[in-house]
Formats: C-alpha cells, sequence, structure tokens
C-alpha cells in the first residue's frame, strides 16, 4: 500500500524479502552446479581465455580495424594454446562439470587430428595476421573458428544448453 506516494514500511519489507529470496536462490542454484577442480579447471579456464582472444579478433575486425596490428598478439596466444590442448584432457579428466564428451577418450585418434587441424589454422592466422591484410586475417579467422574450433566442439564437445 503507498501512502503519501511512498511505499509503507509493510510494502518495503515484503520488497527486501522478495529480493533477497531471489539472491539466496540465485546463490543457491550456482552451489549446487559441480565446480570444476584440477585439470579441468585449467582446461575451462584455457578455453574461456581462447574465447576471449576470438573475441576480441572478431570485434577488432568488425568494430575498430584500427588495431588491426594487435590481432597477432591474440593469435600467437591462440597457437600456443593449441599446442598443449590434446595435453588438457587426460584419461579420467571427465568429471561432471566438464564439457568434454566420451568421443575425446574412446576416439583418441579423431581427437588429436582434431586438435591438430587447431593449431595448424591457429598457425594460419599467426601468419596471415603478419601481413595486415583485414580480408585474408578475416578468412584466416573465419576457418579457424569454423574448422579448428567448431570441428572439435562439434564432435568432442558437449552442446550448449
Amino acid at each position: 500500500m503507498i501512502l503519501g506516494g511512498r511505499p509503507n514500511m509493510r510494502v518495503r519489507q515484503l520488497m527486501f524479502a522478495v529480493a533477497a529470496m531471489g539472491v539466496a536462490g540465485g546463490v543457491i542454484a550456482v552451489a549446487d552446479e559441480p565446480k570444476a577442480t584440477g585439470v579441468v579447471a585449467v582446461r575451462q579456464a584455457t578455453m574461456k581465455a581462447n574465447g576471449a582472444h576470438m573475441a576480441a579478433i572478431k570485434s577488432i575486425l568488425t568494430e575498430y580495424p584500427q588495431a588491426l596490428d594487435q590481432i597477432q598478439g591474440h593469435a600467437q596466444a591462440l597457437l600456443a594454446d593449441s599446442a598443449d590442448a590434446a595435453s588438457l584432457f587426460p584419461a579420467g579428466s571427465d568429471q561432471p562439470a566438464s564439457w568434454a564428451l566420451p568421443a575425446v577418450w574412446s576416439d583418441q585418434a579423431g581427437f588429436k587430428a582434431a586438435a591438430a587441424k587447431n593449431q595448424e589454422l591457429a598457425g594460419k592466422l599467426v601468419e596471415v595476421s603478419k601481413g595486415g591484410d583485414a580480408k585474408a586475417i578475416l578468412a584466416a579467422f573465419g576457418t579457424l573458428g569454423k574448422e579448428g574450433c567448431g570441428g572439435c566442439h562439434q564432435t568432442f564437445r558437449k552442446k550448449d544448453s
């Protein structure tokens, strides 16, 4: 009930209680989700960093091409991470917080081939980025996203819910 244009004390208490329940509910929901540990935590942090590098490259290409010279650093980080990607999936690292599908371990040859393809395409992006040709960089970036990252994710990563 509003008196004099302001909510009365009981309405404010109710609003506070509802807000608190929402916050507590959010905390409880987050606490119920499994938390990655060990190599899975490292793997997830690495993949998140790779996603950030890809997002930065995309932003430069589409939003701020004046920073084209910064793409090479992002591409080199992607290449460095791709060199060790397969080692981040040792046997037994399929805890519930993992997004990896069983195919990572049951099809090791296919997984390693996909990781090698990703590394090759990241290397091409590094090389192309040295030339400063935005169209060539965009093409290499698109191929890395589709055939490198996407090539692995389609077969070896759980779909986003």
